[in-house]
Order: C-alpha cells, then structure tokens, then sequence
C-alpha cells in the first residue's frame, strides 16, 4: 500500500511541531553539554585544591620529620624518635601511590597525624599543623 500524500494544512502544522521540538531537543542537548563542562571544570577545581591542600599538610609532617631525623644524627637523640620519624616519612612516601578514591588514603593520613603528636610528644614540644580561617593559610603552631 502506498502512503496518503498529507494535505498541504498538515504539512504547515507538522513543521510547528517539529520546530518546537527540534528546539527542545537542541537545548536540551546544549544544555547537558554545558553542565557537563561546568561539573567538570568544577570537579578539577576542587580536586586540585583539595589536593594541595593535603599535598601541604604530609609536606609538613614529612619535612617536619626529616629536619628532626638530621638532627637525631647530629645531637644524638632518643633511638624512638628516629624511628618515629621514619615511620612518617615512610607513611608519606606510600601516601602518593594510593588511589585518591581508596579508603587508605584518610587511614594513612590518620596515622601520619597520629605519629607527628607521637613525635612531638617524645620532644617535649607543642606543635600542630593547623589552618587559619578567613584567608587559608596553613601554619605550624607553636
């Protein structure tokens, strides 16, 4: 069977249709492209913050344990403070080769944080890596 030619008043109110929903689908296509860069240009954005700013803090208590371990062997001091120095910064050095999205990473922070008030418990001192608020710079405290 052969198609029905359409009379000329439908083609006029089938082209109106399908103008409005040609411009809905063209939207809707622009406006999910649109998101999806935004999200993504968001998503890096945050990450790489988020990342400098725990980048920072085991570049701390990683720098902070070296500059003790240089002085451990200079001055001759407690054979446990050498040792905790060590474990943090071998701590630090597994910390870059875990998976961001892996539950490892917040546990070895924890521990990295856990061996600095260790150590500095062992040296009799008070420091702490804390951050101020307002322009977010990160401090030792002492």
């Amino acid at each position: 069977m052969t198609k029905p030619i359409p009379h000329q008043k439908d083609d006029i109110f089938h082209s109106v249709i399908m103008t409005e929903e040609e411009s809905w689908s063209q939207g809707y296509s622009e406006g999910l492209e649109i998101s999806r860069k935004k999200a993504f240009e968001e998503g890096h954005s945050l990450g790489t913050t988020k990342g400098a700013e725990i980048g920072q803090e085991i570049g701390f208590y990683s720098g902070y344990a070296a500059q003790i371990l240089h002085l451990c062997v200079q001055d001759n001091l407690k054979p446990r403070v050498l040792k905790v120095c060590e474990a943090i910064l071998q701590l630090a050095d597994q910390f870059i080769e875990i998976d961001p999205t892996n539950e490892l990473l917040t546990d070895n922070m924890a521990k990295i944080k856990s061996k600095f008030k260790q150590l500095t418990s062992l040296l009799g001192v008070q420091t702490e890596y804390v951050t101020m608020l307002g322009n977010d710079k990160r401090l030792s405290s002492f």
